[in-house]
């Protein structure tokens, strides 16, 4: 009864403070964001370019709000979108109540985003990684660089329009005891085939 009772209490302080966070990041920063969505134990902010950057710094500096940390960084590709290709989504979390914060913005494949690099130090190998595998480009990163792929590869691998068997693959030569890079060969009726699909079209 007792770790039933620790629970539900612990249940109803997470969603008290989760309605706390949502009317005081409504009547403080209004300005900053697009919207809002609120949930049990975590709030998300949907931004814009423009005031990304001025939210983090308050979100880390405050102390009402005080991120400790920034956990993860998350990207999703919608093809058809052609301005805001890419959903970048950033975890912050607060240790003192165990509380979490969403940061969602979009940019294209063109457009740079700030990088959080001089904020959180986690920051510059989350930004590697996107930008490897996306190609999501980070203004002012001091050392971005691939950080999963080999040296010298081309393209993004988690692109919707970036092939499965990829370009290039490994095999190794027992002739010449060594590993060579070399183009996919695949049979053409199963290097191309008609499917549907949202970024492709196939004549």
């Amino acid at each position: 009864m007792k770790k039933l009772y620790s629970w539900a209490n612990w249940y109803g302080n997470a969603i008290a403070l989760s309605k706390y966070y949502a009317i005081l990041s409504h009547t403080m920063f209004p300005a900053f964001m697009r919207g809002f969505l609120l949930k049990r134990n975590s709030l998300s902010f949907f931004v814009s370019q423009l005031t990304f950057y001025q939210l983090i710094a308050i979100l880390k500096y405050s102390s009402i709000f005080y991120t400790s940390s920034l956990l993860d960084l998350a990207v999703a590709d919608y093809p058809k979108r052609l301005r805001n290709r890419f959903e970048l989504t950033y975890v912050f979390w607060n240790n003192v109540f165990n509380f979490r914060f969403y940061v969602k913005l979009f940019t294209g494949a063109s457009t740079p985003v700030l990088s959080l690099s001089s904020l959180y130090a986690s920051s510059p190998w989350l930004e590697r990684e996107a930008w490897d595998m996306f190609g999501v480009k980070f203004l002012f990163h001091k050392d971005l660089r691939r950080i999963l792929t080999d040296y010298g590869f081309q393209g993004y691998p988690l692109r919707k329009e970036y092939p499965l068997m990829g370009f290039s693959e490994l095999r190794y030569d027992d002739v010449y005891q060594s590993i060579f890079v070399e183009p996919v060969e695949a049979t053409q009726k199963f290097r191309f085939f008609k499917f549907e699909s949202p970024w492709t079209s196939w004549q």
